[in-house]
């Protein structure tokens, strides 16, 4: 079967020419053997060029994964400037001062109360202490932001920063002078 002459594989009869003629499987329609030589042989009795065969298996093209989004992270609860519309008790404690506040901040993250307290007064580490509380409360509520961003923040204005922080934690829920600051 799949020779032009012989549809299948029992002799038959085709019709050429008006003439009739017998159909040998194995046999091209003038009775001579079918040979599995390429047409373009150099020479007789010589092997032509090697047929080339086809995979058997049909390559997939790779499904490459659509980058996903990424998520952006929350920001601030309320920006630097913000203590302006918000709690003017805290603004006015914090900018007189700082250490009070700032100390309840760090006693809410696990630190020392009276050891940041004395830490905000003292200029040199607080510039350390401060960015390093800061990255804590970032890091804490996945906030975006920089190492770089928390330093001038503190460079800048470092009273505005505490009480952005400490909106930050009220807006969580945690209060600054709450249990946290039970020592009894």
């Amino acid at each position: 079967s799949g020779f032009p002459c012989c549809p299948s594989s029992s002799p038959s009869t085709i019709s050429r020419d008006s003439r009739t003629q017998p159909c040998i499987p194995g046999r091209n329609f003038r009775g001579s053997p079918i040979s599995s030589q390429p047409l373009d042989s150099s020479a007789p009795g010589t092997p032509g060029p090697e047929f080339t065969t086809l995979p058997s298996v049909t390559p997939v093209p790779e499904v490459i994964p659509e980058p996903e989004e990424e998520v952006p992270k929350p920001t601030w609860a309320h920006g630097l400037f913000g203590c302006f519309d918000m709690d003017m008790k805290l603004l006015g404690l914090t900018m007189f001062c700082p250490c009070i506040t700032f100390g309840a901040n760090a006693e809410l993250l696990g630190e020392d109360w009276m050891l940041y307290c004395l830490f905000c007064i003292l200029p040199g580490p607080m510039c350390y202490f401060g960015p390093y509380i800061r990255n804590k409360i970032r890091n804490t509520f996945e906030i975006e932001g920089t190492d770089n961003e928390d330093v001038l923040s503190y460079l800048l204005c470092p009273c505005l920063a505490i009480v952005q922080e400490t909106q930050q934690l009220k807006s969580a829920g945690m209060k600054p002078g709450g249990d946290a600051m039970n020592r009894g």
